[in-house]
């Protein structure tokens, strides 16, 4: 199994420009940011899927994001903030990451949505189905 690198820098077995940390999460500057300012905020408890973070852990990134959002606004003078993760075979590192990123109008970055269409009975089926779904939990 190979290493999880945001566990080493959680374990400062490796160099990170962390800017924040607590009992529950790390915070440090993407080393190779979309932005200036690009920051990845982690779980220290390792999961691979945001599906599996515990509850205090997903409370404590939420709360900390929205710190480093208002802090970048107000240090970088951004026109916006992006907030994303990636799950699957979409993410890059296999730990579960939140990414906030300071955004400038014309940056380059974009989100790509695809052309496609949902029939009506579809959405009604995919309504009826989460519905179920979410009162069970």
């Amino acid at each position: 199994m190979v290493p999880c690198l945001f566990c080493k820098i959680i374990e400062k077995k490796a160099d990170a420009y962390i800017i924040y940390e607590n009992d529950s999460v790390c915070c440090f500057l993407d080393k190779f940011p979309i932005n200036k300012g690009h920051v990845l905020i982690v779980p220290k408890k390792h999961y691979q899927e945001f599906s599996e973070v515990d509850v205090e852990s997903l409370n404590e990134i939420i709360l900390i994001a929205q710190k480093v959002a208002i802090s970048l606004e107000t240090l970088l003078n951004t026109d916006g903030i992006t907030i994303m993760q990636n799950n699957g075979i979409f993410k890059d590192v296999e730990h579960y990451h939140m990414h906030i990123i300071p955004r400038f109008k014309d940056d380059g970055f974009s989100w790509n949505e695809p052309k496609i269409t949902v029939n009506q009975d579809d959405f009604i089926q995919l309504k009826a189905s989460l519905q179920i779904n979410l009162s069970k939990k």
